[in-house]
């Protein structure tokens, strides 16, 4: 088994070795298993390499995740007041997916048991070709604003919130006024969620979304 371990890390050290040079160029840096770059100053771009848990014996399935991270979208704050970190997580994007969903399908598992240049061959592949040209088209909040809708397989987890987050972004540009059509534009359909019945779950949400209107200014 450590063997077996071992010759895993090293599989994924080649993958992201092999990956990490094909996007250096473009400003990425490598933090472990993460490899990341800042857009328009403070917007996080992110690729992470994840190996599967060894409690379900599955160490030997790799996941390649993608993120991007408005900071206002994350905090849920138009003056972001967090220190800035030197690097941040996918876990820690607000527009999340993973090589797999891109295509329309479940996330990819790569079984690093397999040919692994094949492997690496399609995962390099697809960074190139499908992953950065999204990163270098979401480059701003602008972009973001603009065409974050467009690509709705990179957006799999918070796809739900994004008038809610669009409202982040304006209200951090002062464009106070967009900011609350968006924000009531979300909340009104939360509430109608809400009363169509079976989701109490929404009020505690609905009771989020009040508190946070008024320390935002929004009503």
């Amino acid at each position: 088994m450590e063997k077996e371990k071992s010759e895993i890390i090293l599989k994924i050290d080649r993958i992201e070795a092999g990956v990490y040079q094909l996007v250096k160029p473009c400003g990425f840096r490598r933090y472990g298993r993460t490899l990341h770059r800042f857009v328009s100053g403070d917007i996080s771009q992110v690729i992470s390499f994840q190996c599967g848990q060894a409690y379900l014996n599955m160490t030997h399935m790799m996941t390649v995740n993608l993120g991007i991270r408005v900071p206002e979208c994350f905090e849920k704050s138009f003056t972001p007041t967090e220190k800035p970190k030197k690097y941040y997580h996918e876990y820690e994007c607000n527009i999340r997916s993973r090589l797999g969903e891109i295509d329309g399908e479940e996330a990819a598992d790569f079984d690093l048991r397999g040919d692994i240049d094949r492997i690496e061959a399609e995962i390099m592949r697809d960074i190139e070709t499908k992953v950065l040209p999204v990163f270098d088209a979401l480059d701003s909040r602008e972009a973001i604003l603009l065409h974050r809708r467009d690509y709705p397989r990179f957006d799999t987890i918070y796809r739900h919130l994004i008038p809610l987050e669009e409202a982040m972004i304006y209200g951090r540009r002062g464009q106070t006024r967009e900011a609350k059509v968006l924000f009531e534009q979300y909340y009104q359909g939360v509430l109608d969620e809400y009363r169509k019945g079976g989701k109490e779950h929404l009020k505690g949400h609905l009771a989020s979304l009040d508190s946070l209107a008024l320390r935002l200014g929004l009503r």
